[in-house]
């Protein structure tokens, strides 16, 4: 009798094991995007103006419909700093930015031809259409095993004072000297823009003490902007400084076989609170 008890009990055991190893699917509704009839779009918040709290658009509209009600800062992308799309019929489209506690103070509205692909779209004045780049459909990503790189596209909307557009720019790179008897820091070229211009995606190595090839990040980068004469940028580095020095942009962390969108944005300024000079990131895949 025991025997058989102890049969039953292990046959049900067995068979609750069994169960349990059924392969489930999971599966998630989706429909596929018809590519002749829509397009992808991210917009970019670029105008040049001061970076305050009080300015970050709180609602964004398509064709008069609500797209997006996440409140996204000067510099930023829709939907809140993520390289996602929205998704849009080809054609004549109507955009509208708001912003404020309320949702109801207009910041931006205009209207721009979208055509079938990817795109950025960069706001950089109250009353021109946004700036359309295309996107590639596939992304370089470099070797797993020979090289170490990350690559950057430059985008330059960057204006004076005035509001005028500041002209050409050169992005580069900036670096412990490989001589430091014959200077502080090397600078390594990575791409050089007109106003409304972008680059190509332009590969950039990545160092991680002194290792060329590895796979992860690199933190505490440091970028610098010069101009046609080769001057570099300077600005107000504190809001008691009466004389502009160099500028430089620190802190940045990027990724192995990650692209980026650098684009400058913002304006210079004739003291501290009236500057706002922005060299925002974009990681997108």
């Amino acid at each position: 009798m025991m025997m058989k008890k102890l049969f039953t009990i292990v046959s049900v055991i067995s068979l609750f094991l069994l169960a349990s190893c059924e392969k489930h699917v999971i599966t998630y509704g989706a429909t596929d995007m018809d590519v002749t009839t829509k397009a992808q779009i991210r917009l970019v918040y670029d105008l040049p103006i001061v970076s305050a709290s009080a300015e970050n658009i709180t609602l964004l509209k398509y064709n008069d419909q609500i797209t997006s009600q996440i409140s996204t800062a000067l510099g930023g992308i829709y939907p809140n700093s993520t390289a996602k799309y929205h998704a849009l019929p080809i054609g004549a489209t109507k955009v509208e930015t708001f912003k404020g506690s309320a949702k109801d103070v207009s910041v931006y509205s205009n209207t721009f031809n979208l055509a079938a692909g990817k795109w950025s779209a960069f706001i950089y004045s109250k009353t021109e259409a946004p700036l359309l780049i295309q996107d590639p459909e596939e992304y370089e990503t470099g070797h797993p095993w020979i090289d170490t790189v990350t690559y950057i596209r430059f985008v330059n909307l960057f204006h004076k004072a005035d509001g005028t557009p500041y002209g050409k720019v050169y992005l580069k790179g900036r670096r412990p000297a490989t001589q430091p008897n014959v200077s502080t820091y090397d600078y390594i070229d990575i791409a050089a823009c007109n106003y409304k211009e972008a680059s190509a995606y332009v590969p950039y190595i990545l160092w991680r003490n002194g290792i060329k090839v590895w796979s992860g990040t690199e933190s505490g980068m440091v970028f610098a902007l010069f101009n046609e004469a080769g001057e570099q940028l300077t600005s107000f580095a504190t809001s008691g400084a009466t004389v502009k020095t160099p500028l430089v942009h620190t802190g940045f962390s990027m990724v192995k076989g990650v692209n980026y969108i650098f684009h400058l944005n913002g304006k210079e300024g004739t003291n501290y609170a009236t500057q706002s000079i922005r060299l925002s990131t974009i990681a997108v895949n």
